[in-house]
């Protein structure tokens, strides 16, 4: 399953543990690599040493594909952590799509917390360029992770947000759609996957 790794640097690089895991990946005799979830923000990690692929990191991402065998078809995960975000050893520093009635109280967050539509629109254009980095390296399809609580699936619940991003159907699925239309567009050829 494509969870996240603890053990990559804290600027979200592998190291020579994530090659040894992918180096088993790709030597297991398995048609396809369902890889491991990475951040497209650095803000956006479950812990301080997921990895996070951006210009910065996209060199070690080439390394990892590079140790999976040619045949195999390889899946990388793009992911935020939204609410559930400890980007550094500070501790939590959560993000949310929405002031959460039962979940800010448990957790001790507010209404500062709440992404603003400008930076969902910036966000979205991260998956969008972390994709295209993906697929020139090699990978075969991105899954743009919208499950197990993390943003993406919070936004698919964000009836009660005003703005672009919730409200109704086609607001809450607005960023996904903005997301596949710029992989389709920005990486041709690429192909999306998303796990609901």
């Amino acid at each position: 399953l494509p969870m996240e790794g603890w053990d990559g640097t804290t600027d979200g690089r592998p190291t020579d543990l994530v090659r040894r895991r992918w180096e088993r990946f790709g030597t297991s005799g398995a048609g396809l690599v369902w890889c491991e979830a990475t951040a497209v923000h650095p803000d956006g990690r479950a812990n301080p040493n997921q990895l996070v692929l951006d210009e910065t990191t996209v060199d070690g991402f080439a390394e990892l594909r590079g140790l999976l065998d040619p045949s195999q078809v390889s899946i990388l995960q793009l992911t935020h952590s939204g609410r559930w975000s400890r980007p550094d050893a500070a501790g939590p520093r959560p993000r949310t799509a929405y002031e959460h009635p039962i979940l800010d109280g448990r957790l001790g967050i507010g209404a500062d917390a709440v992404l603003s539509d400008d930076e969902l629109d910036e966000l979205a254009d991260r998956y969008v360029a972390a994709a295209r980095l993906a697929h020139e390296v090699g990978f075969d399809l991105v899954d743009v992770k919208h499950c197990h609580g993390y943003l993406l699936h919070e936004l698919l619940t964000a009836v009660d947000r005003p703005g672009d991003y919730g409200g109704d159907l086609a607001g809450r699925t607005a960023f996904l759609r903005r997301v596949a239309e710029g992989i389709r567009a920005g990486a041709p050829g690429l192909d999306i996957g998303v796990r609901l």
